[in-house]
C-alpha cells in the first residue's frame, strides 16, 4: 500500500498523523466511526487489541 488510505463510505475517515509510513513524514490512522459522529475519532486494529482515539482531523490542515 502506498500513499494515504482510501476513504471508506459510511465511516468518518478522519486522519491522525503519528510517524512516517509512506515517506511523507506521517503515519496515518483513519477514523472508522460513522460520518458526523460526536466525540473523539477512533481506529481499532490488531483484532481489537489496539484502540487509538484522537480529537482533531488533521486533514483540515493538509495542503497536498
Amino acid at each position: 500500500m502506498f500513499g494515504p488510505p482510501e476513504d471508506v463510505e459510511g465511516q468518518c475517515n478522519a486522519h491522525c498523523y503519528i510517524v512516517d509510513d509512506y515517506g511523507d513524514n506521517r503515519a496515518t490512522i483513519r477514523c472508522q466511526l460513522p460520518p458526523n459522529h460526536k466525540g473523539m475519532h477512533r481506529e481499532v486494529s490488531r483484532e481489537g487489541k489496539l484502540i487509538i482515539e484522537w480529537e482533531v482531523d488533521e486533514r483540515e490542515g493538509d495542503s497536498d
